[in-house]
Order: structure tokens, then C-alpha cells, then sequence
């Protein structure tokens, strides 16, 4: 893939990536809903099913990273994990033991049912010692990316492989409750009730809720689409597939505790992260959270 702008490395190696898993993802159809795998265990008991894209678009990536001959540990959805041994076809400039983490393809269910919405394909870059090297977050549907590099947070379109259209992102200066709009995954019923009612002091207080999540919540913030994104409960892989590119842009992030989110490799993590547009709004996101039931 060729970029008009020029990134850091890692970031030209992932959105290429990003870019032919898009392509992908929209050239599967029909034929990508099929069930493939059944999950056991605790992980997401309550939604079990692995589609033909799920794992058609985790394979790509594998095998992606392993023709690139790079060195280190790919984290994602239905894999888990996979070791990665550096060959001599490494590139000089991606020549580093990294985490590579993917959510492959976010929004099985609705791309199930054929609803175009919501579609999204991910893959983060971090040293071993939870430095951000790059993350990226692919809209399927409409054939754009949010993504980050060590300086800042961009958004641009994809088209024919190349990306297009780049401009940097921030969030946005919403100063009041009243006026902003929040996201928090409501999809699902696992989801819906628990969020509805432990943060209904919140929810009342807000001009619009979004029910999306995900990695897409925290580029949603960076970009300025909504104010604030709770994430809650979410897996490491919706997690830290997003989380860099809202604070790259600037957002405000900490745990329910105020405490800002830290990076550990570990798939089965789940967290509790309040991503807010500014101070200012996160400020008055805490003094509610007071009101609200986060033990239950």
C-alpha cells in the first residue's frame, strides 16, 4: 500500500494490513457468515459463535506477520496467542520484539444479518514495555480508518489499498452534560441491562447516547463523534486496539477509580475505562459516577 503522508514504519506496515483486511472483509459476503467454531469456557459464554469472517480475517493477519518475518506475540479474538519468530525476510525498520493485538473483525452479529453498520477490522503495535508504536481501527463499512503513531491521531479513507484524505483528529470541546453525547455498548442484553441500570444516573443527564463500543469507542472520542466512551467490562482486544488512538488525540482516560489505564499483555483482561472529550466534561462524568451502581 502507498501513502500520500509518511508515517513511522509501523504504522505504514499496519495500515497496510488494515487496508487489504477491509478488502477482505467486503469481498466475503454471504459467504463470511457461516459458523465456523463454537467457543467453551467462560470466555463470552454468552456469545459463542466464530464466523467464517471472524476467522478468515484472523488467519490473514497471522499469516501476514509471519511473512513479514517479524519477532513477537500476536494477541487476538479467537486465537488467544500466537509466538512469532523473526526470519531473515525482517525489515531492517520493524527489526523489534513487539505485542501485536487484534480484534480481526468487530461486529459479527450485525454483519450476520447483513446490517452495514459497525463493521470494524483492528491491529495495535506495542514495544515490550507498553510503548505505542501504532493502532489502528478500520470502519469495514464505510472504508475509513482512525489510527495513531508516536506523535499523533489521524483519520483518512481508504481507496484502492491506499489511504487518502489524512487529517489529524482531536476530540471535542463539549462543556456541559446537557450537550454531550456518550457512548457505551448496549447491543447486546449481557451488556444492555447491567449498563442501563448501574449508569442510569449518567445516562439521564446526557443529550444522546450511542449504543456502539468497542475499539471504536474511544476513536469516536478522538475524532470528536461523541464526548465520552465508558468503557465497561471490555476485553484487552476491544481495549487496546483503540485506547492509543484517543490518547494520542488528547482525550482524558482513567479507570472508575481515576487511576489512568496501564498497558499488560494479557488476553483475558477486561477494564473499566471512562474516555472523555476533555477535562472539563470528565470531571462531571466523576462527580455522577457517585450516583451510580458500579459494584453491581
Amino acid at each position: 500500500m502507498e501513502t500520500a503522508a509518511k508515517f513511522e514504519p509501523w504504522t505504514e506496515y499496519g495500515l497496510s494490513i488494515i487496508a487489504e483486511a477491509i478488502e477482505l472483509v467486503n469481498s466475503l459476503g454471504s459467504k463470511g457468515t457461516g459458523v465456523v467454531d463454537v467457543r467453551t469456557g467462560d470466555y463470552r459464554y454468552w456469545d459463542p459463535e466464530t464466523l467464517k469472517v471472524d476467522k478468515e480475517v484472523e488467519d490473514f493477519f497471522i499469516k501476514k506477520l509471519k511473512d513479514t518475518g517479524i519477532y513477537g506475540t500476536f494477541l487476538s479474538e479467537e486465537v488467544g496467542k500466537v509466538d512469532l519468530t523473526k526470519t531473515e525476510s525482517c525489515p531492517d525498520n520493524l527489526d523489534e520484539e513487539v505485542y501485536f493485538i487484534s480484534d480481526p473483525f468487530d461486529g459479527s452479529l450485525l454483519y450476520k444479518r447483513d446490517i452495514s453498520a459497525f463493521w470494524y477490522t483492528t491491529l495495535a503495535v506495542y514495544s515490550t514495555d507498553g510503548t505505542i508504536k501504532t493502532a489502528i481501527v478500520g470502519d469495514c463499512a464505510a472504508g475509513t480508518v482512525d489510527f495513531c503513531d508516536s506523535q499523533g491521531a489521524y483519520t483518512a479513507k481508504i481507496e484502492n489499498l491506499k489511504i487518502a484524505d489524512v487529517s489529524e483528529i482531536k476530540p471535542a470541546q463539549t462543556s456541559s452534560l446537557s450537550d454531550a453525547f456518550i457512548e457505551t455498548y448496549l447491543m447486546k442484553p449481557h451488556y444492555l441491562y447491567p449498563a442501563v441500570f448501574n449508569f442510569q444516573p449518567l445516562l439521564q443527564k446526557v443529550k444522546f447516547i450511542h449504543p456502539n463500543g468497542g475499539p471504536s469507542g474511544f476513536c469516536d472520542v478522538a475524532s470528536g463523534r461523541v464526548d465520552i466512551y465508558i468503557a465497561n467490562k471490555q476485553p484487552f482486544v476491544d481495549v487496546y486496539t483503540g485506547i492509543a488512538v484517543a490518547q494520542k488525540a488528547g482525550c482524558i482516560l482513567t479507570d472508575y477509580d481515576g487511576n489512568p489505564p496501564v498497558f499488560e499483555a494479557d488476553i483475558n483482561k477486561r477494564s473499566n475505562i471512562i474516555c472523555s472529550a476533555n477535562q472539563s466534561i470528565h470531571e462531571q462524568v466523576f462527580e455522577v459516577l457517585k450516583e451510580c451502581k458500579l459494584d453491581e
